[in-house]
């Protein structure tokens, strides 16, 4: 029973970690995006990174202070708050010559993207949330992931910060412009 706890735990830690470091190879996609190709992120492109960045604190959580349900909870909210807010922006671009923002990859646009990704990752907190086993704490403390923890949550944090820079530079004080062509700063 303990040798497969363990296994289970080292299973999800693993599984948390790979998806930190999904959510952060993806939004710094979208800095290639912004700054390589000059494509402004609109309002709402801000909203799914923000969406982004809560997702990954609660996998941080799990990773630091050991896999809870209120951790899990807080990927939900975070996943679900971004695929509503990607599904608002995929809704102001269905109609037929309503146009499009941005680049698109694979034929898809990174707003309909942020939906796939965000409700894969609904469906994965919920298969995830479904081990018991993980919650029961095991004697032996966890070491394993310590310095990819550590690197992950400096990651985080720059991608948070370059993001607030990101923000003020382009909206400052104000509302963000709905169809940014320029920073006001």
């Amino acid at each position: 029973m303990f040798d497969k706890q363990i296994l289970v735990i080292n299973i999800e830690r693993g599984l948390n970690v790979l998806a930190v470091c999904g959510i952060i190879l993806l939004l710094a996609l979208t800095f290639g995006f912004q700054f390589v190709l000059k494509e402004l992120p609109c309002p709402l492109c801000i909203l799914q990174r923000v969406g982004f960045l809560v997702i990954s604190i609660g996998f941080l959580l799990n990773l630091r202070y050991g896999l809870r349900p209120s951790h899990y909870a807080l990927v939900l909210l975070g996943a679900l708050f971004t695929a509503f807010v990607a599904l608002r922006q995929v809704a102001l671009h269905i109609v037929p010559g309503t146009g499009a923002y941005g680049s698109s990859i694979f034929g898809m646009h990174l707003y309909t993207w942020s939906f796939i990704v965000s409700m894969l990752i609904v469906i994965f907190t919920t298969i995830i949330l479904g081990f018991d086993i993980q919650y029961i704490k095991p004697k032996v403390k966890q070491e394993r992931f310590k310095p990819i923890v550590h690197l992950a949550f400096a990651l985080v944090l720059v991608l948070a910060v370059s993001n607030f820079v990101s923000v003020m530079a382009e909206c400052g004080l104000g509302s963000c412009p709905e169809n940014p062509t320029q920073y006001l700063w």
